[in-house]
């Protein structure tokens, strides 16, 4: 079974777990973190090791971060870079998780692909469409 840790600045990870809570449900498998004001490098770690410790039934990980380089991710990657059943993707946002929790089983870079594709200019995708009707 596959786990889901975002972590994030500020409040954004736990905000995104609660929207994805809105479609999908109550779910087991997934955790938030965030970086608060006051925290510093040790203490986010800490808080890292605490949701780690919560997800140990779990056989493979999807940690999700903000930002690439941002300090909750390089503290994510500096913790988890040696443990095989974790995994680190940057640039989460809300249609790659959405689609990550309904594919069960998708592979990593599925995983990236779902975070390009959720990003769309909206119009230029409308206007599409609509050609593609008048054909």
């Amino acid at each position: 079974m596959r786990g889901y840790l975002l972590i994030s600045h500020g409040g954004f990870a736990e905000a995104l777990k609660e929207s994805l809570k809105m479609i999908t449900g109550e779910r087991d498998d997934l955790f938030a973190v965030g970086l608060a004001h006051d925290d510093g490098p040790e203490s986010f770690t800490k808080k890292l090791e605490s949701k780690l410790n919560e997800m140990k039934a779990f056989e493979e990980i999807i940690v999700f971060t903000d930002l690439l380089g941002g300090s909750p991710g390089n503290a994510a990657v500096t913790k988890f870079i040696a443990n095989d059943k974790v995994h680190v993707v940057s640039g989460m946002n809300f249609p790659m998780l959405l689609s990550t929790v309904l594919s069960e089983g998708c592979s990593v870079e599925d995983i990236t692909n779902f975070g390009r594709e959720g990003i769309q200019d909206v119009k230029a995708f409308v206007k599409a469409n609509m050609s593609d009707d008048d054909d």
